[in-house]
This record gives C-alpha cells, structure tokens and sequence, in this order.
C-alpha cells in the first residue's frame, strides 16, 4: 500500500449550510505538476486553469499524486502493460480521496464529483464502475460516504469500458472528446455512448469536431509528440 500526497484547495467565504461542495480531479499521464524548471512543483497550466474556475463557483478541490509518491515521473511513453501505475491500480486513489475528503468538517459528503483527463479520465471510468469488486466492497463498508455524485472524463480511453460487457455506471458521467483525438480515439468513447443510450444509463458522449487530445489545454497549441508508443498511430 502506498499513500499518496494529494494537493487541495477550498473556496474562501462562509461554508454553506450542508457543507460545499468538492471535486477530485486525477491527473492524466504526465503527472500533476509541470515539466518547465521554472514551474517546478507547481500545477500544469490545465490543472491550475480548472482548479481556479472550479474554486470560483465554490468547489472545494482535491488533486490526489498518483505518480511522485510512487517515485513515477511520468507514463506517457510507456506501452500499455509495461505502465508502472494502472488506470484501474489508481481505482483505490480515487476511492480513498473521497473517503478522506467526506469526513472532513465543511464538506457536503453526498455532493462530491470527480473529474478526470486522459489517464486520469480512463480511471474515473473505472472508479464508477458499478459491478467493480473493488467499487462495491468500497460502497458495502460500514460509514462509506456516498459513491462520488457524478463524474466527468476528458478524452479517457474508452476501450476497456466498451470491451466488458459488464461495466455499469453507478452515476451519471459526461465523456468529453474530440473528433481528432489519435491518443485516445473518440470512436470507442461514440460506443459507450450509443450502449449507454440503448440501456438507459446516465452516461453521455460528447465528441468535439476536429479536436485533438487535451483540447482543454490554455495555451490552445497542439503539438506532435513522437515518443508516445500508443494511441491509433504510435509515434505519429
């Protein structure tokens, strides 16, 4: 077992009755913090934009490390099966910062979302996963809080969701992609919707038309990365 540093901001004013509400918000491949040696330390430009929009309308917000505490720079250029940490590994993050943050004074318990990009994003599938062993032990235990009140993943990788037949949301989800994305491809994310559709989940897709990967980003740039062994075309 690993524990892990978390980084958590609260909205400033008078708490209101019931408590604010809060926000997880894992990171994706490339870790929370940036890579300029100048930024050292601090949040990545996304994360920092977010975090401030997200605190403005009175969240609460909790970024759980998933990667320094376990001595992990980064595993963006790392095949799938050779990543040092797993999107479902990060399942247990996910599941112990809301447990952490529900307990504490000034939180609304049954009013927590969680939000993910990429990485972070494939595993906020998997932390809602209704028929998850892992969700359900944690769901069964005596005090659990509320499972998190809903979720939203920015172009997560969609596959494992779509290949299990017995993947179920526990709560309402929003997937957000673009239409050009060659990291995480949007079409198995299209699929998850149509099922969700067919089956009556509350989970909808939204696909961006001629949108890359971490369309979100502030800077607005998009970029060639060739050292990234996976996504439709590796390297390119």
């Amino acid at each position: 077992t690993v524990g892990i540093e978390v980084r958590l901001w609260g909205a400033a004013g008078m708490v209101p009755d019931g408590g604010r509400p809060a926000v997880v918000a894992l990171h994706g491949c490339g870790g929370l913090f940036s890579t300029a040696r100048a930024r050292a330390g601090e949040l990545t430009e996304r994360h920092r934009a977010h975090a401030e929009a997200m605190l403005a309308a009175g969240f609460v917000v909790m970024f759980p490390d998933s990667l320094g505490p376990r001595g992990v720079r980064e595993i963006c250029t790392a095949k799938f099966g050779e990543q040092a940490v797993t999107a479902t590994g990060r399942r247990g993050d996910a599941l112990a910062a809301l447990q952490w943050l529900a307990a504490q004074p000034g939180i609304a318990r049954d009013r927590i979302a969680l939000l993910g990009w990429s990485h972070g994003g494939t595993t906020a599938l998997a932390t809602i996963n209704a028929n998850d062993a892992m969700v359900r032990a944690f769901r069964d235990q005596p005090g659990a809080p509320p499972l998190f009140r809903a979720a939203v993943a920015f172009y997560p990788g969609c596959s494992v969701a779509v290949r299990d037949e017995g993947w179920r949301p526990a709560l309402p989800v929003r997937v957000l992609i673009g239409g050009a994305d060659d990291w995480t491809p949007p079409a198995p994310c299209e699929a998850l919707g149509r099922r969700a559709g067919q089956r009556g989940w509350p989970l909808e897709t939204v696909v961006y038309p001629g949108a890359f990967h971490g369309f979100d980003a502030p800077s607005g740039r998009v970029r060639l990365r060739t050292d990234v062994p996976n996504g439709a075309v590796p390297g390119k």
